[in-house]
């Protein structure tokens, strides 16, 4: 390859630079000059529907992928070669309705969440920050969910995006918890964690409002709803259930009276699930975060037939009295 090839034409990525969207990890100068640089066949540059129609193409192909997954020995790799080259095909992604990236961020996130195999891909958590960065209404939520369901939890890329997204809010405590968190759980890369965490350190020393900051821990434990609480100094031959005890109790006292009927007492190590209730036993919290589309359907109306339909028109308006014109006394 010669030496002219190696050289990129930074005018036609200067003419563009307005449309192309920053990624955490750069962007690659040559592509972004081959997408914008007339091909050899051509003496202009690309029209949209010329690359629309090879965009297609390639789509097609990766979709065929994502069909036959099952049968992959990699099925992450589908997913992260499938975003990559979205990322890299459409320069404004996030902007990009044609790009279709949130519904694939979507897809390529729900389908590992249980999958032990990637929870500390380094890849698969790749993919989590894409979408918190780029479509999350709620960062703070999808962290929530991601530390719940143990993904990310041994990479120090989790703790080191969690961190920033609350040192930007000014979550100084929080940040700085959640850094101690990921050192003390070995995230790797540890070197790079711990000089993340004393850049940090610096910053922090510098702000005189931190202790101000909100103090809530950035990753409470989740106890479930109405879960009995142990004793720590109640004996062992003591029954599990606080209400046990009570519940015997009142069934003495009801067999005297006969005649009236039994109350029954709640007890929550009895109660199971309800039947239409989303968490299942041993639930960690969400079982998935739901789509965009999904969280904002309050906010579309629902396509329905005109015929029949009657549009209220103004009445009449009623009669205004007429302008009183000034005239000079004689």
């Amino acid at each position: 390859m010669s030496a002219s090839e190696d050289l990129i034409n930074f005018d036609v990525i200067e003419c563009q630079k307005e449309n192309i969207q920053s990624l955490p990890g750069g962007r690659s100068a040559k592509k972004l000059a081959e997408l914008y640089s007339p091909s050899p066949l051509q003496l202009s540059t690309p029209t949209p529907s010329d690359t629309k129609n090879v965009n297609d193409c390639i789509r097609a192909e990766y979709e065929a992928e994502v069909r036959n997954i099952a049968e992959s020995d990699d099925p992450l790799d589908v997913f992260d070669r499938y975003v990559r080259w979205t990322l890299d095909a459409y320069p404004s992604a996030q902007a990009t309705p044609q790009s279709q990236l949130h519904t694939l961020l979507e897809r390529a996130t729900k389908a590992f969440i249980s999958s032990a195999q990637y929870k500390n891909d380094p890849r698969y958590l790749k993919l989590w920050m894409y979408y918190i960065r780029f479509f999350s209404d709620a960062p703070r939520e999808a962290y929530m969910f991601l530390a719940r369901h143990g993904i990310g939890d041994g990479l120090a890329l989790f703790y080191e995006e969690y961190a920033a997204w609350l040192e930007g809010a000014s979550r100084w405590g929080q940040a700085e918890e959640v850094y101690k968190l990921g050192i003390e759980r070995e995230a790797r890369p540890v070197q790079r964690l711990l000089r993340k965490f004393k850049e940090f350190e610096e910053r922090l020393a510098h702000q005189p409002d931190a202790a101000a900051a909100p103090s809530s821990p950035a990753l409470p434990v989740m106890r479930p709803a109405l879960a009995a609480k142990v004793d720590p100094f109640g004996s062992s031959s003591r029954s599990s259930d606080p209400q046990s005890h009570r519940q015997a109790a009142v069934t003495v006292g009801a067999t005297s009276k006969s005649s009236k009927p039994k109350l029954a007492v709640f007890s929550d190590a009895d109660s199971k699930p309800a039947v239409l209730s989303s968490r299942a036993e041993g639930s960690k919290g969400w079982d998935t975060i739901s789509s965009l589309s999904d969280r904002k359907k309050e906010n579309t109306m629902e396509p329905k037939p005109w015929v029949g339909e009657t549009l209220k028109a103004g009445g009449k308006r009623a009669a205004e009295p007429k302008m009183a014109v000034f005239r000079d006394p004689d």
